[in-house]
């Protein structure tokens, strides 16, 4: 039996995990045993990157150590692995851990993995599936309580977020969404396990549902929402998905600027209604999302409760008085929203709890260069506890 380690945060991550995990078994390399839950884990090592994913699982392979490290290696190049820096961005990394009791200790292959009693990251997703087992006299899960474990946390509990080869993954699907004026648009969903104690409408930033509103979701999801995550710009061009460097920027900005707001409302509403499967439904926007969050709690029905993050459309509504309960959330930083704007908008609606804090527009963003983790780490705690009496 071998206990394999995986992690990525470049991409979608949950996506090659998921088919990394798959390809070992349909590959022939081993048959499967058993697969831990999908962790969201803090960088190790370099700091200043995305939270990565993690998970561990066992297999039984009749592959030598190193024709099993060969096996892994090719997986990792064919999911687009590529030579990096030590400790920094990786689209994915296959560890051995274990490899029954046999030990090895060759310049490129040790095992047990030489950090293992020392990374969080692995021993919490190895301790749910061997966590009796003992290694230089300590059980794995006994491991784990030695070691720091801040900031981990379980993206989707059990082994359904694996999907099944050639599908999606469970933590999430693309759905159609049909508008009030029969227009269809595709949405992302996560749902929960369990029976959800609510219903969320994650609006996207100008960069599409990308990876990391789809990430966004799958966190709601997995704090128990049923979560949607509507792709606003379909009416223009459908199948968006952007990234944060310079270069997607001017298609960004296009793109929203051919987006008509009375269309783009529609669209939420859609998204509102398919959320109420959930319960009663809050919806949290980022960015131009930000925006919207604030005019869907002023405009249209079904809404519990909005949180807007960043949103630089916000000051020129601000007299519309919201109809429901709402957050706001602002960076002292942010060159494209000035603080005289969010005093602006202080003043129109005093009732509206505005928090700012040290940080830039995108904070939240893990995957922008200004991604700010303490104040989004607060920002987010305020979010959950709003969201949470709200929304019961």
């Amino acid at each position: 039996m071998v206990a394999l380690g995986f992690g990525a945060n470049v991409g979608d991550a949950a996506h090659t995990i998921a088919r990394a995990v798959r390809e070992i078994e349909t590959r022939g390399i081993g048959r499967r045993v058993a697969v831990s839950s999908l962790w969201r884990t803090p960088p190790w090592g370099r700091l200043d990157q995305p939270d990565f994913l993690n998970a561990c699982a066992l297999y039984e392979t009749s592959l030598a150590p190193r024709a099993l490290l060969v096996a892994l290696k090719r997986i990792e190049a064919d999911l687009g692995r590529t030579a990096g820096e030590r400790w920094g961005p990786r689209a994915l990394d296959i560890d051995i851990l274990l490899y029954g009791d046999e030990r090895f200790d060759d310049p490129d292959l040790v095992i047990p993995h030489r950090e293992l009693l020392h990374r969080a990251f692995v021993l919490a997703p190895l301790a749910e599936i061997c966590g009796d087992r003992q290694i230089v006299g300590m059980k794995i899960a006994d491991a784990l309580m030695r070691v720091d474990r801040a900031g981990l946390s379980i993206m989707h509990r059990g082994d359904g977020w694996i999907g099944r080869e050639g599908g999606t993954t469970a933590m999430g699907e693309t759905i159609e969404l049909i508008c009030k004026d029969g227009v269809k648009i595709s949405a992302y969903r996560a749902r929960p396990d369990g029976k959800p104690k609510g219903g969320m409408v994650v609006l996207q930033e100008i960069f599409g549902v990308n990876h990391h509103i789809r990430a966004v979701a799958d966190k709601y999801a997995a704090a128990g929402y049923l979560a949607i995550a509507p792709a606003l710009f379909d009416r223009v061009e459908k199948g968006v998905e952007l990234g944060y460097d310079m270069e997607d920027r001017p298609r960004a900005m296009d793109l929203r600027g051919r987006t008509k707001i009375d269309e783009t409302l529609t669209d939420v509403a859609a998204a509102i209604e398919a959320a109420k499967a959930g319960g009663n439904v809050g919806v949290v926007g980022y960015c131009w999302g930000g925006t919207l969050a604030y005019a869907a709690a002023a405009r249209l029905p079904g809404v519990t409760a909005a949180v807007g993050y960043y949103g630089g459309g916000i000051v020129g509504m601000a007299a519309e008085r919201p109809r429901t309960p709402l957050m706001l959330h602002f960076g002292e930083r942010d060159k494209h929203i000035p603080l005289s704007d969010v005093e602006k908008i202080r003043a129109a609606q005093p009732e509206v709890p505005v928090f700012v804090y040290a940080a830039d527009h995108g904070f939240n963003c893990d995957e922008r260069e200004s991604y700010d983790a303490a104040a989004a780490a607060e920002a987010e705690l305020r979010t959950m506890e709003f969201f949470a009496a709200e929304l019961k």
